[in-house]
């Protein structure tokens, strides 16, 4: 990777409802799937803005999933918010992403369930064909 992506910090709910908020558009013209994974390149990682989420009960689930944080990447070209994973299981490095609302995102079990065993439940349904713009 060349660079690192810009890392934004939010350190309340508030913060996070704010920044699906401000990309409503970005979901409702969305047509792809919410339960399958997309790969994306290292470089699409390098323009991703990060946003680490540590507040409660995010810093625990991270912690929980032997995770250093609990952070989302934003596309730069259509603003979704996706949940991600860099899967390095015995191959090159993969990206893994997965669009999210910010209802999947209070749903911590689903995210405790995506995230353990090293993001293994992302790299399941991996939708090789996507029919939108990441």
């Amino acid at each position: 990777m060349s660079k690192s992506p810009q890392l934004i910090i939010l350190s309340n709910s508030a913060q996070l409802e704010k920044l699906f908020e401000e990309n409503k558009s970005a979901y409702q013209s969305f047509k792809g799937s919410y339960t399958a994974s997309v790969y994306g390149n290292l470089r699409l990682l390098d323009e991703m803005p990060c946003y680490q989420l540590a507040f409660s009960p995010y810093r625990e689930l991270a912690a929980e999933c032997e995770m250093e944080h609990f952070s989302l990447r934003q596309s730069l070209a259509t603003g979704r918010i996706y949940l991600w994973n860099l899967n390095y299981g015995g191959h090159a490095p993969r990206l893994e992403l997965r669009p999210v609302k910010l209802t999947h995102l209070q749903d911590l079990s689903l995210m405790k369930r995506y995230h353990e065993n090293w993001g293994y439940e992302l790299s399941l349904k991996i939708d090789k064909n996507p029919r939108y713009e990441i």
